[in-house]
């Protein structure tokens, strides 16, 4: 009987560390890197406060559909816990939650607070990414 809880407790833990392992491929962070605004691409930069159910609502909508526009558009997350996300928010209005969409060269575009539906946020983005004829 301990013999067949020990296997069960051990298949558990490997499916488990392994359903782990998989996730992590696919859940790559939200780059930081501000210096990427204006490098061609057009970029959506969402203002971020750690720890805010805003925020983190925001963010997650973002990871859920940023893989399918990767091509056209970089998302970038304007950390409110460091200097240079603070200086960026305060330089373009952003408040914590708020996403401003920049053109390749960098130009403010459009500053909005996400959807949060998904179907909506994709309608907001394609609408954008059409008057920049991508």
């Amino acid at each position: 009987m301990l013999k067949r809880i020990s296997l069960t407790l051990m298949a558990l833990v490997v499916i488990v560390a392994g359903g782990l392992f998989a996730t992590q491929k696919f859940l790559t962070p939200m780059s930081s890197d501000l210096s990427v605004v204006g490098q061609g691409t057009p970029t959506l930069v969402l203002a971020y406060e750690n720890y805010s159910p805003d925020s983190g609502a925001a963010l997650n909508q973002l990871n859920s559909l940023r893989h399918d526009y990767a091509d056209q558009l970089r998302f970038v997350v304007a950390d409110l816990g460091t200097p240079d996300g603070q200086a960026f928010a305060r330089r373009h209005r952003l408040a914590n939650g708020l996403a401003l969409l920049l053109d390749g060269d960098g130009k403010p575009l459009k500053v909005a607070r996400l959807s949060s539906d998904e179907a909506s946020l994709r309608t907001q983005l394609e609408d954008k990414l059409a008057l920049l004829n991508l």
